[in-house]
């Protein structure tokens, strides 16, 4: 089940169906597609994902009469397809490219899911779009929940580690200090079934912290005559209680953030390797990928 949206193009615009892939091709990031007529984007850091596709021409009659029957515009034969059944911030993250590609080609969109109007190829205002494709992603989502047996997590916790994810890597560019920079995955717990957000600290390196419910752990220090290493999971809320005097606040694009440096990673040895871990990440739960849970839930 798929959120389905086609490209037009008015008369005069001389814009070729070439020249449109060419356009997708230089534009469209993470492109996983294999193949020459479709732009398959899938962001690695973020698991959003939608499909782009140059379709033939219609031949039969009927399908004419629906598709190519508009006085003042002409099919460009590019579509987009946006899933259902999936967490808010793929409209977030989606919905800004398609906009662009509509500003920047001077496009139209037929909307099939404008039911209660008169199909026509439009502009639509900003968020437009993205606000409906939310409305009905929530909606079914909602009314299969049991059904398909999905995974629940809030949008305000969801939003958060999307947004974290999406500007990570550009994150970790702008800093001049060597920093880690962790992404965030979510943990279904065995116990309680309720999904968690965690990332990965190693050895008490520098590292920017993002609130978690989770941080992965792995100790490295000598015991008697031999090395141990051990790993699991720690609270965040522990993390910043036993550690929290080693961390500095940290500011980026309004988002609170700690980070830890090099300096004060040197002073607490002792005490990372004090931490309580709570269970190993076997016995806690299993990884959910970031596509398999959804914002509601039926009351």
């Amino acid at each position: 089940m798929s959120y389905d949206l086609y490209f037009y193009k008015r008369k005069e615009n001389k814009l070729t169906e070439q020249e449109f892939a060419n356009y997708l091709t230089k534009t469209i990031r993470f492109n996983n597609s294999e193949f020459e007529r479709q732009w398959d984007y899938e962001n690695p850091e973020t698991g959003v994902y939608f499909l782009i596709d140059w379709n033939d021409p219609n031949t039969e009659q009927e399908e004419i009469e629906i598709w190519d029957s508009f006085a003042e515009f002409d099919n460009t034969n590019f579509s987009c397809s946006i899933n259902f059944f999936r967490p808010q911030y793929f409209g977030l993250e989606v919905f800004p490219i398609i906009e662009r590609i509509a500003d920047e080609l001077d496009l139209y969109i037929l909307n099939p899911q404008n039911f209660d109007e008169v199909e026509m190829p439009k502009k639509f205002p900003k968020q437009y779009l993205e606000a409906q494709w939310t409305e009905h992603n929530d909606q079914v989502s909602e009314e299969h929940f049991n059904e398909m047996s999905f995974n629940f997590m809030s949008p305000e916790k969801s939003n958060g580690m999307w947004w974290f994810n999406l500007h990570r890597t550009e994150l970790q560019e702008s800093l001049i200090e060597d920093i880690f920079v962790p992404g965030l995955f979510v943990i279904k717990s065995n116990d309680d079934e309720q999904l968690y957000t965690a990332c990965v600290w190693l050895e008490h390196i520098p590292i920017i912290l993002p609130q978690v419910d989770y941080v992965i752990i792995k100790k490295k220090y000598k015991k008697l005559f031999k090395i141990v290493e051990e790993d699991g999971l720690v609270p965040y809320a522990n993390i910043i209680n036993k550690l929290g005097v080693f961390f500095e606040e940290f500011s980026y694009a309004g988002q609170n953030l700690k980070v830890l440096r090099q300096n004060n990673a040197d002073k607490m040895t002792a005490e990372f390797n004090a931490l309580k871990i709570i269970s190993s990440v076997k016995d806690f739960g299993s990884g959910v990928k970031l596509d398999k849970f959804v914002n509601v839930k039926p009351d």
